[in-house]
Order: C-alpha cells, then sequence, then structure tokens
C-alpha cells in the first residue's frame, strides 16, 4: 500500500469517527465532504492500479488522475473550510 492509498483510507474514516462523536446534523455533512474526498482519491488509485490491465483506460489515465486529484482536493479543501466556519459560528459544539 502506498502513502495516498493509506491516506485515502484515513480521509474514508472522517465521517465515520464524526458520527462516533456524535457531531451534529448540519456539521456531519460537511465531514461527509472530506469522506468524499478519500473515495475520489481511492478512484485514482484503482484507476492506476487497473490501467495496465486495460488499454482503453490507460490511454485515459492522465485525464482520470488530474480529475480525481482535483475532486479529492477539493471536497477536503472545501469540507474543512465548511467545518471551520460552522465552527467558528456554533462555538458550544466544539
Amino acid at each position: 500500500m502506498n502513502a495516498i492509498t493509506i491516506f485515502a483510507l484515513a480521509l474514508l474514516a472522517v465521517p465515520v469517527f464524526a458520527r462516533f462523536a456524535k457531531v451534529s446534523r448540519e456539521a456531519i455533512v460537511h465531514y461527509h465532504l472530506i469522506g468524499l474526498g478519500g473515495l475520489f482519491m481511492l478512484v485514482g488509485e484503482a484507476t492506476r492500479i487497473t490501467a495496465d490491465k486495460i488499454s482503453f483506460l490507460a490511454y485515459l489515465l492522465p485525464a482520470i488522475d488530474v480529475t480525481t486529484a482535483v475532486l479529492a482536493y477539493a471536497g477536503v479543501l472545501f469540507g474543512t473550510l465548511w467545518l471551520a466556519l460552522h465552527y467558528i459560528k456554533n462555538p458550544k459544539e466544539i
């Protein structure tokens, strides 16, 4: 397992830990956005792993890599920023 796969699995675990921590319903949506970023990272890794077996996928690999990386980064970035704004507005939930 490489570092990206481990990081993606850690991001996927964020909503689970948020649910165990009994985070409010308003904030859990933003945690799910971070988990979605991890899911996009896993899609990119799965595509990279299977690209040598499927020639059509190998042809599309550069575009898929860029797309999944941008979507993963956007999910983590926007989820983090929205969580920060949520907790700034609602400091009693911390």
